[in-house]
């Protein structure tokens, strides 16, 4: 397997079924791409590492400590994509086209979404309502407008549902035509409005983001770098093809080198002893 591996284990106070079974932590001294590190982790372990409450966070940043590591990858990743998935409509290089607003997207305060003003684009908190942009198919041959301005006061989310209910999607921009016929939709109109673009971050064994530990209010390069690591106890955004040391997670008969004793939780040892 090559390369040195450290473990160690976190047991969850809480008992519920999964909580009832260690994840163990093994820091791999190995320098590798996240994709890499990520293949290492899933051949040779579960995945690369999970982090989804504070004591597993201090239970990770103990066997980074141990080590003086300065930055490793961890399993979290994404980025902006379009809610319109359908990878036939986009061409070359389409879905990766963007209108930005000279220092967006900033992700002041967890800004999510993306709004069209100005001609340009700002990240926005997604729960904020305003007027939104449906695409509606590819119908412009037979006369009908392929963009729709909603003038209705919705979420990022409601508008997503109303323009897949009566409509395709919320609108993608694919190119500097697409987003001046959009803008001449809102031209006259002062409000920010919702297109398609989210920023979509995820672990890489397909869990939710439900807990962060960022090291700055503010995820710096989300839109560019598109990978994170763990740096002194708190997570930084890094470009994927950057190669350092990783941290996956296991199953649990693992042989651990470390481990953290369980939090309370006699149905949790009662659970393991029926095993």
């Amino acid at each position: 397997m090559g390369g040195k591996a450290f473990i160690i284990v976190i047991m969850s106070g809480l008992c519920t079924l999964p909580s009832c079974f260690p994840r163990q932590y093994h820091l791999v001294e190995e320098n590798k791409t996240w994709s890499e590190a990520r293949s290492h982790c899933r051949q040779y372990h579960k995945d690369l590492a999970t982090v989804a409450s504070k004591e597993e966070v201090d239970a990770l940043n103990d066997v980074l400590a141990k080590h003086n590591q300065h930055e490793v990858w961890i399993g979290l990743h994404g980025g902006w994509r379009w809610s319109l998935e359908n990878k036939t409509y986009y061409g070359e290089g389409e879905a990766e086209f963007r209108m930005w607003k000279e220092g967006q997207p900033d992700n002041y305060k967890n800004e999510y979404c993306a709004v069209l003003k100005d001609e340009k684009w700002w990240d926005h908190r997604c729960n904020y309502k305003r007027y939104f942009i449906c695409y509606n198919g590819d119908v412009k041959a037979r006369g009908q407008p392929r963009f729709i301005l909603v003038r209705e006061h919705k979420t990022w989310t409601e508008a997503q549902s109303h323009c897949r209910q009566h409509y395709t999607d919320l609108a993608s921009v694919r190119n500097q035509s697409e987003n001046e016929e959009i803008f001449s939709l809102v031209s006259d109109h002062e409000e920010a409005v919702w297109i398609g673009l989210f920023r979509d971050l995820k672990w890489s064994d397909g869990s939710a983001m439900s807990f962060t530990n960022w090291n700055t209010e503010r995820p710096d390069g989300i839109n560019t770098q598109n990978c994170v690591a763990t740096t002194n106890g708190k997570w930084k955004t890094s470009p994927c093809s950057d190669r350092k040391y990783f941290v996956c997670y296991g199953a649990a008969d693992e042989e651990p080198q470390w481990i953290l004793k369980p939090l309370c939780c006699n149905c949790c040892n009662e659970r393991l002893s029926e095993a």
